[in-house]
């Protein structure tokens, strides 16, 4: 895992340490945005903001959790599981006429999550910044729409 070998326990306080610090930053930026798609889009810059300053803290979230077997599991799924939440409210906006499917949240956050994991296997979360707006249109595009999410990231 990571820098060394960790014991479960320094691996859990650890973990538990960098997501605290992710949630506040999160939190913040989505507070400070106003309404829910400006929030998201907050949410993710300071997200992808903060994995560029903290790329260890950052690792142990995603690769050195899912390496961990189950306790890192169980943690890396508490994560996915909180940004979830924060998408949820979309379905409020999303008027396409159809239901989402249940699982939209959950495969938002997978694939943002996945996405930070493998730059930071490659040694190139100093990217991450730049990935913002495609990010962004990515989440909220099932909610909004593409001209709308293209519009909320900057691309249009």
């Amino acid at each position: 895992m990571g820098e060394g070998a960790r014991q479960p326990d320094d691996f859990a306080v650890a973990f538990d340490s960098a997501f605290a610090t992710l949630q506040v930053r999160v939190e913040s930026a989505c507070a400070a945005a106003g309404e829910w798609p400006a929030g998201v889009a907050a949410g993710i810059r300071a997200a992808f903001g903060w994995v560029a300053e903290e790329p260890r803290d950052a690792q142990l979230l995603t690769n050195d959790a899912l390496a961990g077997g189950s306790t890192g599991f169980e943690r890396y799924e508490r994560m996915i599981a909180y940004v979830s939440e924060l998408l949820a409210p979309g379905r409020e906006q999303a008027d396409h006429g159809e239901r989402l499917p249940e699982i939209t949240e959950r495969a938002m956050a997978s694939g943002v999550a996945m996405l930070v994991a493998q730059r930071l296997s490659m040694g190139r979360e100093a990217e991450l910044p730049s990935l913002v707006p495609e990010a962004i249109q990515f989440v909220l595009t099932p909610y909004l729409g593409s001209g709308e999410a293209r519009r909320v990231a900057g691309l249009s």
